[in-house]
């Protein structure tokens, strides 16, 4: 069996929480909205997600702030917007410790949909625990996707199943990455799915990894 020689984390829902992409996108932005425009915060919100429903999750302009900014004609910087809310990025309990148990074994790195601009700012808390940080969507033009993993594994000089990527998306994180060679990991918090390769925390993940079984 060939060795593992990098393990790649998913960021928002597998190393942080929601709770600051959540705040940015519900709260901050339709305030924003609602100022700019002279509307209130009601008819903000739901002009708002209807335009983000209108895009959808599957086009990386829903993933950039500056896009959004642009579209309402906001005048703010979107790197200052993001940075004066960072005090919210939490992240989940087990990951530092993970982290920790890791770092010495392993090559750790991000792989993750996020815009550069927010990736930037919910991974400052975990500075120095990753050889590289890789936004696909700002690095590669492309969403994350087979395509996208094998990229990052040609940056790194790897193969792909020297790899192991754990993330909370099953289509994104888990399919996309097992299709291009990289062994993965289907990060599900709630247990709601059962499967040999499905986890619920990232303890199980550093278990796995120590011991040899992935």
């Amino acid at each position: 069996m060939q060795r593992i020689s990098t393990v790649s984390f998913d960021m928002d829902g597998t190393l942080v929480t929601p709770s600051f992409a959540n705040l940015i996108w519900l709260e901050v932005l339709p305030q924003l909205v609602s100022e700019s425009w002279g509307i209130g915060i009601d008819e903000a919100k739901a002009q708002l997600f209807a335009d983000y429903k209108s895009i959808g999750p599957n086009r990386m302009e829903w993933y950039d702030l500056s896009y959004w900014t642009k579209r309402y004609r906001l005048e703010i910087n979107p790197r200052k917007l993001l940075l004066e809310y960072k005090e919210a990025v939490t992240l989940y309990p087990e990951v530092v410790e993970v982290l920790e148990d890791l770092r010495n074994r392993f090559d750790l790195i991000v792989t993750s949909n996020s815009h550069r601009l927010f990736l930037d700012v919910t991974s400052e808390p975990l500075d120095g625990y990753f050889k590289r940080k890789f936004s696909t969507i700002s690095d590669f033009g492309m969403m994350k996707d087979t395509a996208s993993y094998r990229r990052v594994c040609e940056e790194l000089g790897i193969k792909p199943n020297e790899m192991v990527h754990v993330g909370d998306s099953l289509e994104l994180d888990y399919v996309r990455a097992r299709r291009a060679g990289v062994r993965a990991f289907y990060l599900d918090r709630e247990r709601k799915k059962l499967g040999r390769r499905f986890i619920p925390d990232l303890r199980e993940l550093r278990n796995r990894l120590l011991e040899g079984r992935f």
